[in-house]
């Protein structure tokens, strides 16, 4: 009995510490929100209007962004032990929370807006379902694997870019744009792949696994083949992969990742917005809130509003299906957005997951992209099982973000989602 009784505070003790953990998660989510939509109020609207970021404010939109942002909050799961949840709450971050701006402030749409919500309420249920877990290789096979990997596709690049490129070192951003038209000019063969793979998916994965065991030499290794990669392609993206990841690492470790993940993106947001104000610099908002969030956002809109009126593509425009369906437009869908919306056929307005599903196969797409999304987390789940949270966050970092401005097979296959699902497989296992 006096047992009984000591548990019993205890067991209190952890109750009261999930709430408070969830009311800060959501506290700092919902601050996210707010400043998101103070940025586009006072910055975005008005520097950025020419680019089509108008100010159509419905308040009554702007409740329902509220409302809607909270019942996805309580559906969503808040455990940090899965990698797959840290994954959904990048996705939901990036990419549902600014929909939810441009919904109330440019006046979308209630249908497509709430297809993505329910696209969401679609994803969380499917991951109630059980995980299938896969028994590891031997820990010699993992590794031999693991490192003949590293080291080919290293070696692999660093002769092509030492063939085509040549070895330098600019970390100029003035002249990135310069760079990347050599580069464009150039021609490499294959390395809009294997340059993708590298910089995106081995270096961070490997950079965070050198971390983690204090292998300082070879931390400093693929630091220097991040910066290779960056000053010969001018390919900015390239540049900020590891400190992504490094700060990504730091968050996973604390006691609520997702309030801090919140936070992270919001401390941004207010950066930019005091720059601006305080010595005119649009710069860090630019970036930031403008390009990385609602852009995206932004581009998803256009793309239900083109595909509504001209009907899906039924992923005609990839080439392995045209041999079975014809692509029924004359430009692929990212120029053609970019013809129609922007006048410019040359802008590549490549576009996330919803935009990807409803293009291809109308609100149906949104059913079948939940459940291939859902596989892939399970996976995520299965392949990371006994791993160190700190190192395999490093293996969907990446791929979090081009889920939300790329299509589904693209992020496969070009942005290397499936080459980070085997690493992911073949990292190291805890006891």
């Amino acid at each position: 009995m006096d047992a009984e009784n000591r548990e019993q505070p205890k067991k209190e003790k952890i109750r009261f510490l999930i709430k408070k953990s969830t009311v800060s998660a959501f506290l700092f989510v919902f601050l996210y929100k707010i400043s998101l939509d103070l940025v586009y109020y006072f910055v975005i609207s008005q520097v950025w209007s020419y680019a089509r970021f108008e100010l159509h404010l419905n308040s009554l939109k702007l409740v329902e962004s509220y409302l809607l942002l909270f019942i996805i909050f309580i559906l969503m799961p808040k455990s940090k032990e899965k990698l797959s949840n840290v994954m959904v709450w990048l996705l939901v971050l990036l990419s549902y929370v600014p929909m939810l701006v441009l919904f109330a402030f440019m006046d979308q749409l209630r249908v497509y807006m709430y297809a993505v919500t329910g696209f969401w309420m679609l994803v969380f249920l499917l991951l109630k379902l059980p995980t299938v877990f896969l028994s590891p290789l031997k820990k010699i096979q993992s590794k031999t694997i693991r490192y003949s990997i590293f080291v080919g596709l290293s070696g692999i690049v660093f002769f092509i870019i030492y063939k085509y490129l040549g070895l330098s070192f600019s970390f100029d951003l003035t002249k990135v744009y310069d760079i990347r038209a050599e580069y464009v000019a150039v021609g490499v063969p294959f390395a809009s792949y294997l340059f993708n793979w590298l910089a995106y998916i081995i270096n961070p994965i490997f950079f965070a696994l050198f971390l983690a065991k204090k292998k300082w030499v070879l931390v400093g290794l693929i630091v220097f083949l991040q910066a290779l990669l960056f000053s010969v392609t001018g390919l900015k993206a390239f540049l900020f992969v590891l400190p992504f990841v490094l700060v990504l690492m730091w968050i996973v470790a604390r006691k609520n990742p997702l309030a801090w993940i919140a936070l992270g993106l919001m401390g941004g947001i207010l950066l930019g917005m005091v720059s601006y104000w305080v010595i005119d610099d649009l710069w860090t908002t630019s970036l930031f809130a403008r390009r990385a969030l609602l852009v995206p956002a932004q581009l998803s809109f256009f793309y239900y509003d083109f595909f509504s009126e001209n009907g899906p593509t039924f992923l005609s425009q990839h080439r392995v299906f045209r041999n079975f369906i014809d692509y029924p437009y004359h430009l692929n869908p990212p120029h053609l957005i970019g013809e129609v919306y922007f006048n410019s056929p040359e802008t590549n307005a490549n576009n996330g997951v919803y935009a990807d599903a409803y293009m291809n196969f109308g609100f149906i797409g949104f059913a079948l992209w939940a459940f291939l999304l859902t596989i892939i987390l399970k996976l995520v789940d299965s392949f990371s099982r006994h791993q160190k949270i700190t190192v395999t966050i490093a293996a969907i970092a990446m791929p979090s973000l081009f889920l939300t401005n790329s299509a589904f097979l693209t992020c496969l296959i070009t942005h290397g989602l499936l080459l980070s699902l085997i690493i992911l497989y073949l990292l190291p296992k805890e006891k």
